[in-house]
């Protein structure tokens, strides 16, 4: 067999550029090209003075993301490929930002990394890749950095921080540890059995810590414990995580109770995410707002009565409305009922005009008066029915004491039926269905493509930074694919840059 002579020790006559070693329409030209569009004037006072020159912005983000791109999110590993991966050393400039640099960058700089995303979909827009034909939004619940094990209870916390204060340092003085001198510990008669066998071990933990920090690690863990004990109080929790205190106890698609933030995204018709945020909010329903306003930050006025298709979590009365006062056809299923019984309130025909409603038997059922409901903390109004005792349907009707059949209607009780009989049309289940092609692509791109199912950082502004950062990726992508079909070479400036960077000003 003949073999493709090598020429592994020869020197070049002329050093090539690293730039003409890297593929002409590599993704790594249309990401120099996006960022170099920045304006990182306002850097340039922050590093104005004397000291070590420090590495420009623009480096540091073209990292980051060409890393998202690539399934590498350590700083550490960035770091590496800065100093061996011809793409990350062309993007560095062939300089080699330590790996706490990256990582102090990506954390003290969420307005920039928010501005890069925002420029993607700018761009997007400028290409003329934007359908605005549908819209759709939805939530979904990802894994924080966080051990599920670390968490503890008000009390627990109040213990752990009352030991750290008075007695670690006299603890860590002695030689020897005996589980049996626990008991002597001041507080902890007063914890239940579990609790206490969770703090003896935590304690034991932490006195072995001292003895090898000092009081470096006191002062480090009293922060830790006094900020997840502050988030407790703020937020009247039961328990919190140690680890991440700003992150929840959510349920995922698996049924999995885990340490988790709840992240959002609007996509268009062709999968390209228009906003996104991170919450800690199990539940969807107060995202619904945020996200429509994002969208026209970042997309620009809206064309009237667009189309949009909300997940069920976000049903809910003010919704419902604040999408019609925006002239929006909102699309929200209602949550999933197994049965809906032939003489339940959706089968009662409300008249506006008379304030009454009439039941499928043709009777009256009219005002009572307003009543507080404690379990939805919302005032009702009552209604009545006038000739329950002599009707046929009575015993299938209602379940009351005395016979008769009672309506509670809540506020925005009006713009929810309309809904329901929106999303039981034909046209409604059509559109709807859009929803599932559309915004669910984008979250497998960023979970598959993308590698991203749970957080490196902690905490909510971090979180979001590498959320932002993600979206970023995943949008960077379909404009890259979309380039390419145009045979557009990511190293030249598409034909856009111009007309796009006059769209920033």
């Amino acid at each position: 067999m003949v073999y493709l002579h090598s020429f592994k020790k020869q020197s070049w006559l002329l050093p090539p550029s690293i730039e003409d070693l890297i593929p002409e329409d590599h993704i790594c030209f249309l990401v120099e090209n996006l960022i170099e569009s920045l304006d990182f004037s306002s850097f340039d006072s922050r590093y104005n003075g004397p000291g070590h020159p420090a590495y420009h912005p623009r480096i540091l983000l073209k990292l980051l993301v060409m890393g998202v791109l690539d399934k590498i999110r350590s700083s550490r590993k960035l770091s590496r490929n800065a100093r061996e991966n011809i793409v990350y050393m062309y993007l560095a400039e062939k300089l080699a930002p330590d790996f706490r640099t990256i990582s102090d960058f990506r954390k003290n700089n969420p307005v920039l990394i928010r501005e890069i995303f925002k420029h993607t979909v700018t761009l997007a827009k400028c290409e003329g890749m934007i359908d605005l034909s549908h819209l759709s939004t939805d939530g979904s619940k990802q894994k924080a950095n966080a051990a599920n094990g670390r968490v503890l209870t008000r009390d627990e916390l109040e213990f752990l921080l009352r030991f750290v204060d008075a007695e670690l340092e006299k603890w860590a003085k002695q030689d020897a540890i005996e589980d049996e001198m626990f008991k002597d510990m001041s507080g902890s008669d007063q914890l239940p059995d579990k609790s206490r066998k969770k703090m003896q071990k935590a304690v034991k933990h932490y006195i072995e810590k001292m003895k090898k920090e000092g009081n470096l690690f006191k002062s480090k863990i009293h922060d830790k414990l006094n900020q997840a004990y502050q988030e407790l109080k703020e937020h009247e929790l039961k328990k919190v995580n140690v680890t991440d205190p700003e992150s929840r106890f959510m349920t995922n698609k698996k049924g999995r109770i885990e340490a988790s933030y709840n992240v959002q995204i609007t996509v268009d018709k062709k999968n390209f995410i228009l906003a996104n945020d991170v919450c800690n909010d199990e539940i969807d329903v107060a995202q619904l707002q945020p996200q429509v306003l994002q969208t026209e930050e970042n997309i620009g006025p809206l064309p009237e009565n667009i189309s949009w298709s909300f997940d069920n979590g976000y049903y809910e009365g003010g919704n419902i409305k604040f999408l019609d006062e925006k002239k929006i056809d909102g699309y929200i299923p209602h949550t999933k009922k197994k049965e809906i019984s032939p003489y339940d309130k959706q089968h009662f025909t409300y008249d506006a005009m008379k304030d009454k409603y009439t039941c499928p038997a043709g009777q009256p059922i009219t005002f009572l008066g307003e009543r507080y409901d404690k379990t939805k903390k919302k005032t009702a109004r009552i209604y009545k029915g006038q000739d329950c005792e002599n009707c046929p349907y009575q015993k299938v009707c209602t379940r009351q004491k005395d016979g008769i059949r009672y309506i509670k209607s809540f506020p925005y009780e009006q713009e929810r039926n309309s809904m329901n009989e929106k999303m039981n049309t034909e046209k409604g289940k059509e559109i709807y269905k859009l929803r599932a092609i559309t915004v669910e692509p984008a979250f497998g791109d960023i979970k598959e493509n993308k590698g991203i199912r749970g957080f490196l950082t902690r905490g909510i502004k971090t979180v979001k930074t590498e959320f932002n950062l993600a979206c970023t990726a995943s949008n960077l992508t379909k404009i890259w694919i979309s380039l390419r079909k145009k045979n557009n070479k990511n190293r030249d400036t598409f034909g856009c840059f111009e007309q796009f960077s006059n769209q920033l000003v």
